[in-house]
């Protein structure tokens, strides 16, 4: 096992693991989201003693971005000391050039437009790790089919901006293909005027539209895979397996809906009954933590899991040392932030995050650098090119991550064109694509990937994994890493 030290995430970094549960009442719809179902057999919700009244999706996620943290505009956060070590340069070269398809060296000549479409304001970490991943691409693996790339980039703030944003794209004739980053709003109406317009690649699929259009597709498997895949690990790996779960979920749309359409269900198809419970989020106190895990039955439940952000991961912590219980943790990568890292410092107790604790992602981890995924090169790569703006720091360990392979893919379909892209040329390329991904483990169906029977047809990825952090280090607890990922796919089946 190799310990790896590098600085954790921030809470934004990881919010693709919960937030792209934020199902809306219709996919026209920004703010609503899918309660947790009041009655069922199989599961009993109760909420947790809170004055704090739940936050809407985008407050929960600007909330989420305070470990962001203020510091100068020298690329920093990324500790990629591992992968340096492990490989060496030119392996960690070789692997770029042979996932794009690259000719080695500079790229000149006519420039190749990347139409770009974020929600900069809260989510400025994608557009971090495009650039760094345009900057490398240009730099050393000869373009985009020979040509330098160049991002023309729309903003969206408010749901009305996904039509214009998706409008000036339609519009702009050097524009073939659109990229997001990651949007709470305006998704839905940008989908509505590209859709089989120009192909959209979904950076960070963080909402409902996001998995159901047809206007795109998703490499990463997002919440989709991971929240499931949480489920399935702690009913069938786990040693011994559980016979009960207690639950502990944000009472936002976002926690609401990763309960009720993609946590539950797969407990209830396998008889297994769980107690949830809702909490603030963010907001919790640690009595608030407290009282919710009392009332789920944590302390004495088989498994625990939560889906949270990272502050309240952090009083989960802290109630769990109140409350003297010691439960089995499966919980998603929103609990390996800053936050939780200089928590432990601060009461005394160290370590990167809680010792013992399991934590789902998709299939790979930034904390065991391996070469094949690409996470090796790209922590090389971004810790070289990446400019974080003026005044702020960026972790690198989150959605830039995906921005930056979405990037390497694109040149890889661009080098197979020639440079000769268009729309009708890289559409069924988009659409296509069958991996492996760059930090996605398994191979994509996109189109296809379903669970419990329903069909998401952008989401492409299939396949997610579990780490552990056990006295000091990451271990594989079940990813790609050790040769056994969970393809959700297969739940129930």
């Amino acid at each position: 096992m190799k310990k790896r030290s590098m600085k954790l995430a921030a809470a934004v970094g990881a919010l693709c693991l919960v937030v792209a549960a934020c199902a809306e009442d219709s996919p026209s719809s920004s703010d609503s989201g899918t309660a947790a179902p009041a009655d069922s057999s199989a599961a009993t919700d109760t909420a947790a003693p809170t004055d704090t009244e739940a936050p809407t999706d985008t407050e929960a996620a600007t909330d989420a971005t305070t470990g962001t943290e203020v510091a100068g505009s020298e690329p920093t956060g990324t500790d990629a000391e591992g992968s340096e070590s492990s490989f060496s340069q030119e392996e960690l070269d070789q692997w770029g050039i042979d996932y794009t398809g690259a000719t080695p060296g500079e790229a000149s000549g006519e420039p190749f437009t990347i139409g770009y479409v974020n929600q900069e304001a809260v989510f400025p970490e994608n557009t971090v790790g495009i650039k760094a991943a345009i900057e490398y691409v240009n730099a050393e693996l000869g373009g985009f089919g020979g040509r330098p790339g160049e991002l023309v980039q729309c903003d969206i703030n408010v749901e009305e901006d996904g039509t214009k944003c998706g409008s000036e794209m339609l519009n702009n004739p050097d524009v073939s293909f659109v990229l997001t980053g990651t949007l709470l709003v305006g998704n839905q109406p940008l989908y509505d005027v590209l859709d089989g317009q120009k192909p959209v690649i979904i950076g960070n699929a963080v909402t409902l539209p996001d998995f159901l259009t047809t206007a795109g597709v998703g490499y990463p498997t997002g919440s989709v895979g991971v929240i499931p895949g949480m489920a399935e690990f702690a009913i069938n790996r786990l040693d011994p397996k559980p016979t009960n779960a207690a639950i502990m979920y944000a009472d936002n749309p976002a926690g609401q809906a990763a309960y009720a359409s993609l946590l539950k269900p797969v407990f209830d198809l396998a008889g297994i009954p769980v107690t949830a419970v809702t909490v603030a989020d963010p907001g919790a106190t640690a009595a608030d933590v407290q009282a919710a895990m009392t009332a789920a039955g944590a302390g004495t439940a088989d498994v625990f899991i939560s889906v949270i952000t990272v502050q309240t991961c952090t009083a989960m912590y802290d109630a769990m040392k109140a409350l003297a219980i010691d439960p089995v943790v499966v919980t998603t990568g929103l609990c390996f932030g800053t936050g939780m890292t200089d928590h432990l410092a601060e009461v005394g107790d160290g370590g990167d995050v809680p010792d013992g604790w399991y934590f789902g992602g998709y299939g790979y981890s930034y904390f065991l650098p391996d070469l094949d995924s690409g996470i090796a090169t790209y922590l090389n790569k971004v810790e070289k090119y990446a400019q974080a703006p003026a005044g702020v720091t960026i972790e690198y360990t989150g959605f830039a991550g995906p921005s930056f392979g979405n990037i390497l893919t694109i040149a890889k379909f661009a080098n197979e064109l020639g440079g000769q892209v268009d729309t009708a040329s890289i559409t069924p390329l988009i659409f296509g694509f069958e991996g492996p991904a760059m930090i996605q483990a398994g191979t994509l169906t996109c189109g296809s990937t379903a669970l419990l029977g329903i069909t998401f047809p952008a989401v492409c990825g299939n396949e997610m994994g579990i780490q552990q952090y056990v006295d000091g280090e990451w271990v594989s607890a079940g990813d790609a890493l050790d040769g056994n990922p969970i393809d959700v796919t297969q739940i129930g089946s």
